[in-house]
């Protein structure tokens, strides 16, 4: 039977021991129904040969591995690899990032049987890596109401991604290979690292977005673009691309208009008037902010399950 699905591994200079980790949450899985394919952004050292014989001494033995000659970001390396996936979905990680249990995969194709969806996510359990991990506090996003099947609301959706700064983790989500690969195609030379933007993309394109409700990925906090502080502000460089992206696209968009002048508004304002701007956009006093400040991450995940896979990793 033709495989629907294929595990796409980033990497960039990946740690070695993180690496294996999650290449041995995908030899944990209680099916071999997928592909595999190892992206590299250009490393030194990709350790493609080590994780190829790896996997295939777990049994897993459909394993393609596509390299950057030189380091593009993650957007370009993802779309690079793109060219070696030949199923009709992709679930995209990264090293230190973790499938979340056995069941992951054999759920997920369950899902995809089931419904066909274009672009889904499901829940994520926070880790902080070390010795003894530790599921720690966070998940994406903070609302989750507007993607419920039985009352999904694209216009609120928009607004969140767009305007509320409330976006979903690209880690462990699930594409239609040629949704992504467009996507990305848009962005390329524009956006560099964060691939995940091209779930605002679609929101204002009218793609549906699906939402479950299973925890699907253990993600390493404190560690990638998006979580270090000393890469959040590159990641509002991005975000900027990002938005006047859109802005060029979809410029009679209403919701993008209002992110470019909410996010970026004229520089030539004075602060007063730039601020007046932004607060007319967004107000801080909004129940959506105030519960948006106040909120408290859970912390989701069984760490048994995470030890299971630091375990795994350190078999031969």
């Amino acid at each position: 039977m033709e495989k629907m699905l294929t595990v796409l591994v980033a990497q960039y200079r990946p740690d070695p021991q993180a690496l294996r980790r999650t290449l041995a949450s995908l030899a944990m899985q209680a099916t071999r129904d997928f592909a595999v394919v190892l992206a590299d952004d250009g490393s030194p050292q990709p350790f493609f040969e080590e994780s190829k014989a790896w996997l295939a001494g777990q049994g897993i033995h459909d394993v393609q591995a596509v390299a950057m000659v030189q380091n593009g970001g993650t957007v370009r390396n993802i779309l690079n690899a793109l060219q070696a996936v030949n199923t009709r979905w992709v679930l995209t990680l990264s090293p230190g990032d973790y499938l979340y249990d056995a069941d992951t995969l054999p759920w997920w194709l369950e899902q995809l049987r089931a419904d066909a969806p274009r672009v889904a996510f499901g829940r994520q359990a926070y880790y902080t890596p070390g010795p003894d991990p530790t599921p720690a506090p966070g998940e994406t996003p903070f609302d989750r109401t507007p993607y419920d099947p039985a009352r999904y609301d694209a216009r609120t959706i928009k607004r969140n991604l767009l305007l509320y700064d409330d976006g979903i983790s690209g880690c462990g989500m699930v594409y239609e290979r040629d949704l992504l690969k467009g996507a990305l195609e848009m962005m390329a030379g524009r956006v560099r690292l964060a691939e995940d933007f091209a779930v605002r993309l679609f929101a204002v394109q009218g793609v549906p977005i699906t939402r479950y409700d299973r925890l699907t990925s253990w993600y390493e906090y404190g560690a990638g673009v998006s979580t270090n502080e000393t890469a959040r502000q590159r990641m509002a460089a991005e975000w900027q691309a990002m938005v006047e992206l859109l802005q060029e696209r979809y410029p009679s968009d209403p919701t993008v208009r209002l992110a470019r002048a909410y996010f970026f508004n004229d520089r030539r304002k004075n602060r007063l008037v730039r601020g007046l701007v932004g607060r007319l956009i967004v107000p801080q006093n909004a129940p959506f902010k105030k519960a948006q400040r106040a909120w408290q991450p859970p912390v989701n995940g069984n760490a048994e399950k995470l030890r299971a896979i630091y375990a795994a990793a350190a078999r031969p």
